[in-house]
């Protein structure tokens, strides 16, 4: 019975030993690829207010994958990722902007967004990661002096620079009706505005309206089964 036992605990740490190295090199892959992607971008050298901190070659990143929207990026945080958009939210839960699969995943836009960054709300997802990487420090944001050091994010688009100008973080379910892009009236906009001001976790002076575009930038937390963490952004179009 000892020898079994013994045998059995040995395959035991076999085998997580065999899972912990899939896990690691998972994430090893996902950085790489990502650190590839960022070949297609390269540093704005004319520091002027009204354009991207980044150039992104969106030719380069298109020929790869025709789902590629837009690039997003925030100064001082690992966001700095392509974000795509497939015909489904399963897609790219498990597999990266060049088609490859990993646990990783991609930054995503909604697939029922028919406008993205041009409707109201656009929601984007992109998974919370141990290593930090794709929206793995959002829950930082709950954090004011991290919140208020992060504010502004980037978002590029093939057409359009915008800023993202953070204005709420807060907790959800997963099945929580925020996850709303259909609005049928301005004063249907405002509910939703005001029902997201009273979840607030934090403090904002940026001013959100009806007749703004935000995006909801989701991924998972913990506090409970099924808690999801958005931080909302006012999309500020840079002429």
């Amino acid at each position: 019975m000892r020898k079994f036992l013994f045998i059995i605990a040995v395959c035991v740490m076999i085998f997580s030993g065999f899972m912990l190295a899939k896990g690691l090199y998972g994430y090893y892959e996902g950085q790489k690829t990502y650190e590839i992607s960022q070949k297609a971008v390269s540093e704005n050298t004319e520091k002027e207010d009204k354009k991207p901190s980044i150039n992104v070659d969106f030719d380069t990143l298109k020929a790869e994958n025709s789902d590629v929207l837009a690039w997003i990026y925030c100064k001082g945080t690992p966001v700095n990722y392509p974000v795509v958009q497939g015909d489904d939210n399963s897609r790219y839960l498990s597999q990266m902007y060049n088609l490859e699969w990993n646990g990783c995943g991609s930054i995503f836009v909604d697939y029922r967004c028919e406008n993205p960054f041009r409707d109201f709300n656009t929601i984007v997802y992109g998974h919370r990661m141990k290593d930090k990487s794709m929206f793995g420090t959002f829950g930082e944001y709950r954090s004011q002096e991290y919140f208020d050091k992060h504010r502004t994010m980037e978002l590029i688009t093939p057409e359009t620079f915008y800023k993202i100008k953070l204005f709420a973080v807060v907790t959800i379910p997963e099945d929580s009706d925020m996850y709303k892009m259909s609005f049928d009236s301005d004063s249907e906009k405002e509910a939703y505005l005001e029902q997201v001001a009273s979840l607030n976790e934090v403090k904002s002076k940026v001013k959100v309206t009806s007749k703004d575009e935000i995006v909801m930038l989701s991924t998972c937390t913990y506090e409970y089964e099924g808690a999801r963490l958005v931080v909302y952004g006012k999309l500020v179009e840079e002429k």
